[in-house]
């Protein structure tokens, strides 16, 4: 197990995959992934979302550049919208990464820029970004550090335009070599904890809890995830509601893999209402 921790927003990621990935419901999407002899990365997708009615599609490529350290990255998507993105990791300062992104929007003429910076070492990982906004910067900065399975984080952001904290979060937790449990509180009123456990080479289950201070709101949800002999995903969830959600992945060829889910309402099950997912991903 590395002794270096990962950002704050990737403290519970292993719990959070169990739950989002793979459920794609309630849209239908297909994705093409290719790479040149020189290196550069596209990727195409599109989507058509079954309850909006709405289908979209994007292209992205990227282009490394690993003795300087460089990549660039750029996206255009259906809504005329235009994401670039530049990271910059110096050979001479090991753990620091640099990244400058922007997003331009045809239709309105909207522009935002984000500048962020990380530091990552033994026991440590600290960054810090600013959000270019037109209404004002939003400043944001968090740390994680780490000891023997304990960590411990904190992220914070304040906004200009309002001169209020955006983001007032404390994140504590232990790391085990086949469980991770995570503890955040956000704004002193959300408290939020996930369990991750990874039973052998095939089985994972989660747990995530959630109570609201001001409305004493609940929420529960517990995953699985088993691997078949064949390769085969087979994931389950459900929660509070009785919502159960399923996901089924299998690799039908070399580079292509098929994906149904489906979200099925377990307290109203004759009601209708029902979600279904469909995804193909292409990568040769």
């Amino acid at each position: 197990m590395s002794n270096t921790p990962p950002l704050f927003g990737d403290l519970d990621k292993s719990a959070k995959d169990l739950f989002d990935k793979n459920f794609d419901y309630p849209k239908f999407k297909l994705s093409l992934k290719t790479k040149t002899e020189s290196g550069v990365e596209f990727e195409t997708s599109g989507s058509h979302d079954l309850d909006k009615g709405r289908t979209q599609g994007s292209l992205k490529t990227k282009l490394k550049f690993p003795e300087q350290g460089v990549v660039v990255s750029e996206s255009w998507n259906t809504n005329a919208e235009l994401d670039t993105e530049l990271t910059y990791e110096p050979s001479r300062i090991k753990g620091l990464k640099l990244t400058l992104s922007s997003s331009f929007l045809a239709a309105s003429g909207h522009k935002t820029g984000k500048l962020k910076a990380s530091y990552r070492g033994e026991y440590f990982n600290v960054e810090g970004d600013v959000d270019l906004q037109v209404t004002g910067p939003v400043v944001k900065a968090s740390s994680v550090l780490q000891y023997k399975g304990w960590f411990a984080g904190f992220l914070l952001g304040y906004s200009t335009a309002t001169a209020k904290l955006a983001n007032n979060d404390l994140s504590l937790g232990y790391q085990g070599s086949d469980f991770t449990v995570c503890s955040t509180v956000s704004d002193i009123q959300d408290l939020h904890t996930t369990v991750h456990h990874k039973v052998n080479n095939k089985t994972e289950v989660g747990l995530t809890t959630g109570y609201n201070v001001q409305t004493s709101s609940v929420s529960l949800g517990l995953a699985s995830k088993y691997t078949l002999d064949d390769g085969a995903v087979l994931k389950t969830k459900v929660n509070h509601m009785g919502q159960v959600g399923v996901s089924y992945s299998q690799i039908i060829r070399d580079g292509v893999k098929l994906t149904l889910s489906t979200l099925v309402d377990g307290r109203n099950i004759n009601a209708g209402g029902h979600k279904l997912g469909v995804a193909l991903d292409f990568e040769p």
